[in-house]
Order: structure tokens, then sequence, then C-alpha cells
């Protein structure tokens, strides 16, 4: 008797794909933190436990501060592109995209301001009137670009004042919610995003 060539995974009944329940298995439960430090993992630990909350949608930033961990935007940027290689590893990446997770709420301030700038003016503001606007240093703004620029959501450009344009499908880069962020603050407990 000739053998099939049906995958192990899957049966062809009636027209039918069926998963084997033998062989299937919770990607998320697979997955593979080999490029994140042990804080790193301790990010998406607490990530994970906290987007199984009903509505709940903390950012990285946040969480690294729940844990009681310093700023670091390398770690921001490594754990957001671990989140963009694992879209499956839990439903709010799946709904919401990875990028959504990576600014903090000051960078969402930023983003929503130069986009909504460029959308009216067709260009983004300088440095003094962002700064005027948003009520950041130079220092703070200028710091905050490099960190957007790295994370995907603008790019260096020589014609815009501020030194920075909006990437190329940056109305998209932020997921459905676009920049928009609530973080809950309740007494006796660590603050949280909601969607």
């Amino acid at each position: 008797m000739k053998r099939s060539n049906v995958s192990p995974r899957v049966f062809v009944l009636w027209g039918f794909l069926i998963p084997s329940a033998i062989t299937f298995s919770n990607a998320a439960d697979k997955v593979d933190y080999k490029d994140l430090s042990d804080e790193g993992k301790r990010v998406v630990q607490y990530l994970k436990k906290d987007w199984k909350e009903r509505f709940r949608s903390t950012t990285i930033p946040w969480a690294m501060r729940n844990l009681g961990l310093e700023p670091d935007d390398g770690m921001r940027l490594k754990i957001g592109q671990y989140f963009r290689d694992h879209p499956g590893l839990i439903r709010n990446l799946r709904f919401w995209g990875a990028n959504n997770y990576i600014l903090s709420d000051e960078e969402k301030l930023i983003a929503k301001f130069l986009i909504n700038s460029h959308e009216k003016e067709g260009s983004v503001p300088d440095v003094e009137e962002s700064t005027h606007a948003l009520g950041i240093s130079e220092k703070t703004l200028k710091a905050r670009l490099a960190f957007m620029s790295q994370a995907g959501l603008l790019q260096e450009s020589e014609n815009e004042e501020l030194g920075y344009a909006l990437a190329e499908g940056h109305k998209r880069w932020g997921g459905p919610l676009r920049h928009n962020f609530h973080t809950v603050h309740v007494e006796g407990e660590k603050p949280f995003g909601v969607w």
C-alpha cells in the first residue's frame, strides 16, 4: 500500500483539514527567548500575564517600571522586535500589533503631535515649535525622536527642520489604536494600560 504525503499534524477527512490532537501544541509555549536578557524575559512574562486580564493593554515601558527596572531603550527595542517576530504569542499582539506597545506615553504624545501636524500642514514642525507645543525640553525631544527612529516610526531627514520625517506607513505603524493610550492608576495597584 502506498503511503500518503499528508503532514502528520493534519488529517484530510472528507475535504476538511483537522489538526491532530496528538501533535497539536500551543505555539506560545514553544517560543525561543534566546535573544532576550533575563530582565527582558521577565517583562515578556509580566505582559503575557497582564494582557490575559480583560481589556488590559499595558505597554513595555510600564511593565518595566512596574517590575522596578531602570528605563532601557535598548531593552524596549529588543522586546518590541521579539513581539514583532512572535505575533501569535498572545491575543493583544494579533489585535493591536507589537508597535503599539513599544512607545512610552510621552513618545505616543510626540507621535500623535507629529502625525496630526503632518496631516494638517504637510510637514512636521521644527524643534522649537514641537518643544513649545509638547511642553518638553529640546534634549528630551531629541532623545525621544532618536528612539522613535530606531523603533521605525521616524526616519532621519535633511529636508525637515526637525531632522526627522515620518516613515512610510506611519499611519499603520501603531496598529488600530494609532498611538491612543489610557494608563490607569488605581490606589494599591501598579499602573496598567487599557484599550
